[in-house]
């Protein structure tokens, strides 16, 4: 087994059911990888620079922000040391003040982090197509994978973890994460490949990318099979297939590619982290997704390819 490239995970915490349970997912991780913990509690610094406190009858005192932050970061430890003091892990906590995106995004940079583990709220209908929360904004700006687990899942191992693979660039990135969680939890894996038949460049691409996912498979040893599925809506086919096979993680890319054809219309990892029963894993390309990448040259498949996908033109 390969050594894992987990070593620092940091969870948000506002003392929520929502965030209690990302928690707990995140010790088993931390204790799986070997890896170090920080909680990170982050205040709206606006609630102090206007509010007091009333002090007597007539009088009242302001609370300095840096004593609020000192006095939110005494209260955290005594949660952390509540929920930690049996887990063999190590662990360390830190507040900060100000927008809840940037707050996070600089933490996970300043730790090093490798991994964001945090709870996000599922949304459906139209909201979820323009609507900016701050999971999503946090997955755009991280400087790391970000694992978002649903308000109400308690998960914590993996078991089944569906792997869906678009033909748009980077969509290979995510392998070596999927490999470590998967070897680690001991996973069987299913790669997913999702294609429409509205253009052969796209099976075409589609076709590389999971022939070199094959080959990787096969060289690590992951218990993993590969299917393909056509389909008209990729959010809606993928979540079938992680009902169907009892998945309870999906790893995504998080490019913010739109298209023209109707399998990939919107924000993909948006859409699917909105509805998503299950912890959602998005891992964002090395390379920009731009107009120029997507309409790259696709490269031949080979022919022991062609037996899964449908007769090509030409």
């Amino acid at each position: 087994m390969k050594t894992s490239i987990i070593h620092k995970i940091l969870v948000p915490i506002d003392y929520s059911e929502a965030s209690t349970n990302a928690l707990r997912l995140a010790i088993a991780m931390c204790q799986r990888h070997k890896a170090q913990l920080r909680l990170l509690h982050i205040i709206n610094s606006s609630r102090y620079s206007v509010n007091s406190i009333a002090f007597g009858a007539d009088s009242w005192v302001s609370i300095p922000l840096e004593e609020a932050v000192d006095a939110d970061v005494r209260q955290l430890r005594q949660w952390a040391e509540e929920k930690l003091h049996d887990q063999s892990i190590q662990y360390s906590v830190e507040c900060r003040a100000g927008a809840t995106t940037d707050c996070l995004v600089e933490a996970a940079e300043e730790f090093g982090t490798d991994l964001i583990v945090m709870h996000a709220q599922t949304t459906s209908g139209f909201l979820q197509y323009v609507l900016g929360s701050t999971t999503y904004h946090v997955i755009k700006q991280a400087p790391c994978p970000v694992l978002t687990v649903p308000e109400h899942a308690q998960i914590n191992a993996f078991h089944e973890i569906l792997f869906p693979v678009r033909p748009v660039p980077g969509a290979i990135t995510k392998y070596n994460l999927a490999r470590t969680i998967a070897q680690r939890n001991r996973a069987h894996l299913t790669v997913l490949g999702l294609f429409n038949q509205e253009s052969s460049e796209i099976i075409k691409r589609l076709g590389t990318v999971v022939l070199s996912l094959n080959k990787l498979l096969a060289k690590d040893a992951i218990d993993a099979q590969v299917l393909l599925s056509q389909s008209d809506s990729a959010v809606k086919t993928v979540l079938e297939q992680a009902e169907e096979r009892q998945a309870d993680l999906i790893i995504i890319t998080a490019d913010n590619a739109t298209s023209e054809h109707r399998l990939f219309r919107g924000p993909f990892f948006k859409q699917l982290i909105n509805r998503a029963p299950v912890p959602v894993l998005s891992i964002k390309p090395r390379l920009p997704v731009t107009k120029a990448n997507a309409q790259d040259k696709p490269l031949p498949i080979l022919p022991t390819f062609r037996q899964f996908l449908p007769a090509l033109p030409g």
